[in-house]
């Protein structure tokens, strides 16, 4: 048998020491953070082509889906709406089958 003679022990004390600029350094990663999803949605492009029937595109969505918001872009050499911005493609797709009632050449894009 085998006995020790004296007992060691830790205190529950623990000191966490963090550099003064962390909260500054955490807030810019969150920042990046957000803009890659952004980036990484779906979306769902109604039209592209001429401004002038980009116009007529933009006004006949926006009267049939008063709640959805959507915006008129440039891409060279196209006008393009799109509306929308969906963390998962089941998201958009559930979207999609909706609008295309009105707009079936709209498709699901990842930008």
């Amino acid at each position: 048998m085998l006995f020790a003679s004296s007992i060691y022990a830790q205190d529950n004390a623990l000191i966490v020491k963090t550099p003064q600029n962390l909260d500054g350094v955490l807030e810019r990663k969150l920042s990046l953070d957000k803009k890659r999803l952004k980036n990484n949605q779906f979306t769902i492009q109604i039209f592209s082509g001429s401004y002038e029937m980009a116009q007529v595109f933009l006004d006949s969505f926006s009267k049939s889906f008063a709640e959805k918001n959507a915006k008129l872009t440039f891409e060279t050499p196209n006008y393009k709406i799109r509306t929308g911005m969906f963390g998962s493609r089941l998201e958009g797709v559930k979207t999609l089958d909706k609008i295309r009632i009105k707009f079936p050449d709209a498709f699901l894009l990842k930008p």
